[in-house]
């Protein structure tokens, strides 16, 4: 499936996966394909200070046994909280050669339930029949890039309750 810009220029699978991981879940606030390691950078804005090794000791043996029991090893895992103003930035990147749309929202619903108070994010309506169509792309769409690499990197955010996309 591809998107076509009116010039004519066509976009891969992968805008159409970063969109819907945006409409899906409305507390991801950005998300960026990093073509160089293959890999999904989310982030989270959430509004105090936070320590990564927090964030890093549920994370990471939580997706680690996720993984184990789908039989697979996750090639990149990181998280990062990055203090700006009054607001903490957290990234975690995940290579997409292990990703699943069920590990998409184990991450955003462990993020949820840590920061039930702090995490920012727009209170959007998605129908659940609109959210199951959602997750049935994202799990194509992953499964699509998984085998063709998308050849630039790419940046999907949210605004005033619309998704925009950027080539960076």
């Amino acid at each position: 499936m591809f998107s076509t810009y009116k010039d004519g220029g066509r976009l891969q699978d992968g805008v159409g996966l970063l969109t819907s991981i945006l409409m899906r879940y409305n507390e991801v606030g950005s998300v960026h394909y990093w073509r160089e390691e293959h890999a999904l950078k989310f982030t989270f804005l959430v509004s105090q200070p936070q320590k990564v090794k927090s964030l890093q000791d549920l994370l990471a043996p939580a997706l680690e046994f996720f993984h184990h029991l789908e039989g697979q090893k996750m090639r990149v895992f990181d998280v990062v909280c990055r203090s700006e103003e009054s607001v903490c930035v957290i990234t975690v990147t995940r290579d997409v050669d292990s990703m699943s749309q069920r590990e998409v929202g184990l991450i955003v619903e462990l993020i949820k339930r840590k920061y039930k108070l702090e995490l920012i994010y727009d209170e959007l309506y998605l129908p659940e029949d609109e959210q199951v169509y959602q997750e049935e792309k994202i799990s194509q769409m992953l499964s699509s890039i998984q085998s063709n690499d998308i050849n630039k990197n790419v940046l999907a955010l949210r605004e005033e309750g619309k998704v925009l996309v950027f080539k960076t």
